[in-house]
């Protein structure tokens, strides 16, 4: 039978009454479920194979973001129409047209694989999992683990599902229960902080064998949210007492496990359901700051254009109205020469020559169309392509001791690159790279290391006193001893050590 839902009705945006039917989550450890939850399968791109096509048109044109795609195609539409086409009703501009969203939809698509690729590359991440069948910890897929299962991470894993912390192993003689872990994809901190294993199970689980002593029981809990600080719930074992969680206790995905052999854990969210997940949004369409300002001055073409046509027509009205009549080599009636005036008296020149005007307007709005170059997206386009591979492969931003080169997924905006001009930070350390230098020294009580610091400096101006000149001459000696031995980060000399 199919099991009913683990979340509250109407989710994302439940109903007060119905997060009063459903007001837990409510998982069984490593056992059967008695609710449905997702898999820990992820989907990060934009498209699929069957949504490709309909979100890259829409996205293609929008007025806001693709003012020249929809320009052109409203005058390919134009040129259909018989009474004011200049091209005998074939849209000529389709074809360039098509060829500029060929090539927009190809640049977009490669993007995409790229995330489809990193997609299946974490899918296929390998992990530990109990197998209740075999009695032991089992190398499988991401994407195979399940709410409720064991899963055991190595140090240095890369957590793949909000967990519990059950035991760990750790590199002191006396269990404390402590682990490490790196946060640096969650809140871009590389700095190490600190978490606990339940207390009613670090000391039940030794080894791998041991975990099936916590294999009867159940977390209740609160429902996936994108709080990555903040997590609410109890843990019990049968027989025994319930255990808050707090977020001490629990690992989220992404983040990377580290000080420690190994951590045994019970999984309590999966797949879109993980805080990490749950954090990010739809991939938005970006839009730089020259197509933004392309979109502006086509604009203000288009209306230039309209302008200019709109005097063509009051130009073309105005004459006609005063001469089209007597200028009969133009033929404008299919009247005989015989019986013109009969019919000219009863002509309503005024109605036609105005409707002519109206004629005119769009037949000369299709003639000076090109006064928006239907090549420019695709040039940009083009250029902006060579701009990614050129980053990628420039020597001076590739990091050689993890091999890693710098990556372009957005390449729309290649040239927003250098435009900072406005940094918010709530702490110099996210921003700066603390790099300590080797200056001074204290062995036996007795400081060594000559020169002074810029703190130092600082505080000699701060006091309005002038630096004494000794301390200027070991500054100098210390700079021309770092130059003559050339030691990364080492700043340091006193005559009295040899």
């Amino acid at each position: 039978t199919e099991l009913p839902p683990s979340l509250p009705n109407n989710w994302p945006n439940p109903s007060a009454e119905d997060l009063d039917e459903r007001p837990l989550r409510k998982i069984t450890i490593n056992g059967d479920q008695r609710f449905s939850f997702i898999t820990n399968f992820i989907t990060t791109s934009k498209y699929t194979k069957y949504t490709f096509l309909p979100k890259f048109l829409a996205q293609s044109f929008h007025p806001r973001k693709k003012m020249a795609n929809v320009y052109f195609f409203i005058i390919s539409c134009m040129q259909c129409i018989p009474i004011i086409t200049n091209t005998h009703g074939i849209p000529t501009v389709l074809m360039p047209l098509s060829f500029v969203i060929i090539v927009d939809g190809i640049f977009a698509a490669l993007e995409d694989l790229a995330r489809h690729k990193a997609d299946a590359h974490a899918n296929a991440s390998k992990t530990k999992k109990y197998d209740k069948q075999q009695g032991a910890f089992v190398t499988v897929d991401w994407a195979s683990i399940g709410v409720g299962d064991f899963v055991k991470i190595s140090n240095r894993e890369v957590i793949p599902a909000d967990v519990v912390i059950l035991a760990v192993k750790e590199k002191t003689q006396i269990p404390e229960g402590r682990a490490y872990v790196e946060t640096k994809s969650l809140d871009g901190e590389t700095n190490l902080k600190m978490r606990r294993a339940l207390k009613c199970t670090l000391n039940q689980v030794k080894e791998d064998s041991d975990v099936v002593k916590c294999g009867h029981g159940e977390v209740e809990m609160e429902h996936p949210n994108k709080l990555i600080d903040s997590f609410k719930g109890t843990f019990t074992l049968s027989g025994a007492e319930k255990e808050v969680i707090d977020p001490n206790n629990v690992l989220l995905r992404g983040c990377t496990l580290r000080n420690v052999d190994w951590a045994i854990t019970v999984v309590v969210n999966t797949g879109l359901d993980t805080k990490i997940m749950m954090s990010n949004t739809e991939s938005p369409v970006k839009a730089s700051s020259l197509e933004q300002r392309i979109n502006v001055e086509i604009k203000r073409i288009v209306f230039y254009l309209a302008a200019v046509c709109f005097l063509g027509a009051i130009g073309s009205f105005t004459w006609k109205n005063k001469h089209m009549l007597n200028a009969w080599y133009l033929k404008w009636t299919d009247a005989d020469a015989d019986d013109s005036e009969d019919i000219l008296s009863d002509y309503n020149a005024t109605g036609e020559f105005l409707l002519s005007a109206i004629v005119q307007f769009f037949y000369y709005f299709l003639l000076m169309a090109n006064f928006v170059p239907v090549s420019l997206y695709v040039s940009m386009s083009t250029v902006k392509f060579f701009q990614a591979k050129f980053i990628e492969d420039d020597i001076q931003i590739y990091h050689a001791e993890t091999d890693t080169p710098t990556k372009v997924r957005t390449m729309a905006l290649n040239e927003e690159l250098g435009q900072i001009s406005h940094v918010f930070s709530d702490k110099t350390g996210t921003l700066t790279c603390n790099i300590m230098d080797f200056r001074k020294c204290t062995v036996n009580g007795i400081s060594y290391g000559k020169g002074i610091t810029e703190i130092g400096k600082a505080g000699y101006q701060l006091q309005g006193d002038a630096i004494p000149d000794d301390i200027l001459a070991g500054e100098e000696m210390s700079r021309e001893h770092a130059e003559m031995h050339k030691q990364p980060h080492v700043n340091f000399y006193d005559q009295a050590i040899r």
